[in-house]
């Protein structure tokens, strides 16, 4: 299987004329990318590299880019409003199909039995200080550790 690849990369100028591309094996590909994010330090040729050589899948390598083309980029008002609404509206969505009640559990799951260190508790107190709780997660606190309780003692018992 042969690849297309700009010999001098769109970044630094390069176009889609033919006297710019040659056609290369993916390993041929890869290693191009390779040398071009060494001498460049370009994070489209980390992508690339990673992607061609496999070590990372289609999946990976699409929120890599993404998330390295936005990284540093300054935001409006506008658009942190747009980027605010949208998240709660996906998080309504998850609420609705159960999607985010699934994830929560499988990270509570995954959580259970780890102890935290001392310095992670001081951290989660600290962060904590000064925040007031209602009345109403008194009582979920409450029934939640009830239940909880409950739990342990009829699975010591039985």
């Amino acid at each position: 299987m042969k690849h297309i690849h700009h010999i001098l990369p769109k970044y630094l100028g390069g176009t889609d004329h033919p006297s710019n591309l040659v056609e290369l094996t993916v390993d041929e590909h890869a290693e191009a990318h390779r040398l071009l994010y060494e001498q460049h330090n370009n994070w489209q040729d980390y992508c690339a590299w990673q992607a061609l050589s496999g070590r990372i899948g289609k999946e990976e390598a699409l929120r890599m880019a993404q998330g390295m083309a936005n990284k540093g980029k300054k935001r409006s008002p506008e658009t942190i409003a747009k980027m605010k609404e949208a998240c709660k509206l996906r998080t309504e969505r998850q609420r609705a199909d159960g999607t985010l009640e699934r994830a929560n559990k499988k990270r509570s799951e995954s959580h259970k039995g780890k102890k935290k260190s001392v310095e992670h508790l001081d951290n989660w107190a600290a962060a904590r200080k000064g925040h007031t709780v209602s009345e109403e997660t008194r009582a979920k606190i409450r029934t939640t550790l009830a239940e909880t309780r409950a739990k342990k003692k009829a699975l010591q018992e039985g």
